[in-house]
């Protein structure tokens, strides 16, 4: 399977030599409107998820970040909609240069409980809200423009990616 897109910051040094970081995003929709995470901190918008333990799989990856970030349970996969390639620097590590390749699944979930959000995410102010994807795409461009910082980050990719999925799932 060829990524769904390939997203690289033109500003950045990229070595022989870059670290890989895979990541997994859940992707739950009602109607046209898509559960995402809202940073207090970053006044932005992102699709649930997170990184790969060492030597956990996508699923086990995905069920544990889908409980951690919103509290889903009995979680029912119901496409693997492909990944995304990304080149870009990152904030955990110091803001060297990573690829990240993030697998997205189209999701549904029965349940819900509390969650358990990591601390750099409590820190990030962190919480789950419902929008429509034109409300999302707006917030993340509206903050990406705010943005002093032209280089590309994780939230010109996750608009990228909402932009796709509205077309992909809405129409």
């Amino acid at each position: 399977m060829d990524p769904i897109m390939i997203i690289t910051d033109n500003l950045l040094d990229i070595q022989p030599s870059i670290p890989e970081r895979h990541t997994v995003r859940a992707v739950l929709c009602e109607g046209n409107k898509i559960l995402l995470m809202f940073s207090e901190a970053d006044q932005m918008v992102g699709i649930p998820g997170g990184g790969l333990g060492f030597d956990e799989s996508k699923l086990d990856g995905l069920y544990r970040e889908m409980q951690e970030e919103i509290g889903a349970r009995k979680v029912r996969i119901i496409e693997h909609l492909g990944y995304v390639e990304e080149f870009r620097i990152s904030r955990s590590l110091n803001g060297q240069p990573i690829k990240v390749i993030s697998d997205y699944y189209l999701v549904e979930t029965e349940e819900f409980s509390a969650n358990a959000l990591a601390r750099h995410e409590q820190e990030m102010g962190l919480k789950a809200v419902w929008m429509t994807f034109d409300e999302a795409i707006r917030i993340n461009e509206a903050g990406i423009e705010r943005s002093s910082d032209k280089r590309i980050t994780f939230y010109h990719t996750q608009t990228e990616m909402l932009k796709y999925l509205k077309d992909r799932l809405c129409d």
